[in-house]
């Protein structure tokens, strides 16, 4: 009977051990992933847009940044450089950029490209104090006039955070259900053994103790009848 308690012991630890597992793996794959927020005011979007070709020059650059813009002209502000008469790049923007008083966000410049020069590569470089934390951040993106090779859809963004992991699949690309189901399966598989275990001792058990009685009753038997 000690052999069978310990037995059933031994599957019961099991089986919370593999309960447990269950649990842990379930809530691990279920919890949702933290995204990746982007650092201080950062530009992440612009008009043009980053890396586009635009069939005509524009009159005005626009940055969207990923946090309120501090709209002092000192800390925040753009400066767009266009083709020039000489092939080299000339200064094409005026005065200081404006923080758009219905979007802290959103920050813009007027420009004046060469007349004459407008096809070619737009340099936009930019600055930026985050009105909500005070820090700094710059940075640089281009556009392409050319009217020939306009494309319809603009290039992707600069600092774009990876897309969440479609259908809750784990960081591994596991679906959630896999994990959880094979630790089930092992559950029912452990338990199961342990109640085959837990069958199979008493009925050794009862066995010896019939063969003992048999024996006992033999020696009655014999010290009846020397």
């Amino acid at each position: 009977m000690r052999t069978s308690y310990s037995v059933l012991k031994t599957v019961l630890v099991m089986v919370i051990s593999l309960g447990l597992l269950c649990v842990t793996t379930g809530l691990a794959c279920a919890a949702p992933a933290h995204p990746v927020l982007p650092a201080h005011a950062k530009v992440l979007t612009a008009e043009p847009a980053i890396g586009s070709t635009i069939a005509r020059a524009p009159t005005k650059v626009t940055v969207f940044a990923a946090e309120n813009i501090n709209p002092d002209p000192k800390k925040s502000n753009l400066q767009v450089y266009g083709p020039g008469a000489d092939a080299t790049d000339t200064l094409i923007s005026h005065g200081n950029a404006q923080v758009s008083l219905s979007n802290p966000k959103e920050m813009s410049i007027s420009i004046t490209p060469n007349s004459g020069h407008t096809n070619g590569v737009y340099v936009v470089f930019w600055q930026t104090v985050s009105a909500d934390d005070g820090d700094a951040a710059q940075g640089s993106f281009t556009f392409t006039v050319n009217p020939n090779r306009a494309s319809a859809t603009p290039a992707s963004t600069q600092n774009t955070s990876p897309p969440a992991n479609a259908n809750n699949a784990s960081a591994s690309g596991t679906p959630i259900w896999v994990p959880i189901v094979a630790a089930l399966v092992a559950l029912l598989v452990g338990l199961g053994a342990g109640l085959g275990l837990g069958r199979r001792r008493p009925a050794v058990s009862s066995i010896a103790s019939l063969r003992s009685s048999i024996a006992q009753d033999a020696e009655r038997e014999e010290t009846k009848h020397p």
